[in-house]
């Protein structure tokens, strides 16, 4: 079967292609991600900003082609954090259904259980593992209880949504980065003790910001095998995070490994993970280049989305 998965996230929009073989992955076809903004002033007006739609339709017209392309058996595409916030949520199903992409709304808790499938399906054990998704409206925190029960939580902690909220200048001054920071441990500290069920072995750090981290430490542009199970150190992200509070954007954007229109909203991506990892001890941070679109796919593949 012939799986077509669309994770339609408040900064990014991510496609797969890929074959499955008894509900089990075959060969992956084709990956596409477009920096869309869909959450653009999302947290203060809770409507899609028109300029955040017409990149949305943008990136449907460029996927349609490659969908069209390739003839999956199924097409399944889940909008996140900021279809979920919005008044207007309807003009985003409007453009999916123009460009034939049908869409779906991922409740919070269904998005943290589909974040740990994509992310922790290559590992042969997944007890012991925490599943840390950094989007831009949301973040999803997730892993397995001593029973074997997913335990996981949609935050609102999310790259663009904290921009918007606690960053007005760049370089970041000390004042506003204490702010973010506070925040992010009050949100974490919310959930912390029903997230931490049992011994975390290891966290697994999923989507656009812990890919950019990585490439951003090791000083390379991107390719799959330089990031996808990559790990750093929790004292080296605090490190970079400083380090680009002090820059400006023009200046970030001059890194090697930096996705220039990821810029603007890297400081407050990386202080969520930061403080994440800070929160449950977790001392070393491992990279997954997979997520949300392959654990729709995975699912759509047995039937059950």
């Amino acid at each position: 079967m012939r799986i077509a998965s669309l994770d339609l996230g408040s900064n990014t929009f991510l496609m797969l292609i890929a074959d499955f073989e008894s509900g089990k992955l075959k060969k992956i076809l084709r990956e596409e991600i477009r920096t869309t903004r869909l959450g653009q002033g999302v947290h203060a007006e809770r409507k899609f900003h028109p300029d955040a739609l017409k990149r949305a339709e943008e990136c449907f017209a460029d996927y349609s082609k490659i969908i069209t392309e390739y003839k999956p058996d199924k097409v399944v595409a889940m909008a996140t954090s900021a279809a979920r916030d919005v008044t207007n949520g309807q003009a985003l199903f409007e453009l999916g259904s123009k460009y034939n992409i049908p869409i779906q709304i991922i409740p919070g808790s269904k998005e943290a259980r589909i974040s740990f499938e994509g992310s922790t399906f290559e590992h042969k054990d997944d007890n012991g593992l925490l599943v840390v998704d950094v989007g831009g409206g949301s973040t999803e925190v997730v892993g397995k209880s001593s029973d074997g029960e997913l335990v996981g939580k949609s935050l609102d902690l999310g790259s663009v949504r904290l921009t918007e909220m606690f960053i007005t200048e760049h370089p970041v001054s000390r004042k506003e980065l204490q702010a973010l920071e506070n925040y992010c441990d009050e949100v974490i500290s919310q959930h912390k003790t029903e997230l931490l069920s049992g011994p975390i072995k290891k966290l697994v750090a999923v989507a656009g910001t812990p890919v950019t981290i990585s490439l951003l430490i090791q000083e390379k542009t991107y390719k799959h095998e330089l990031v996808h199970a990559y790990e750093f150190p929790a004292t080296k992200l605090r490190e970079l995070r400083d380090t680009m509070a002090s820059m400006s954007v023009d200046e970030r954007k001059a890194m090697t490994g930096m996705e220039p229109k990821r810029a603007d909203v890297i400081v407050a991506g990386s202080t969520i993970l930061l403080k994440t990892a800070e929160a449950f001890g977790i001392e070393t941070i491992l990279v997954s280049n997979h997520g949300v679109r392959y654990g729709i796919a995975h699912m759509a593949a047995r039937g059950e989305i």
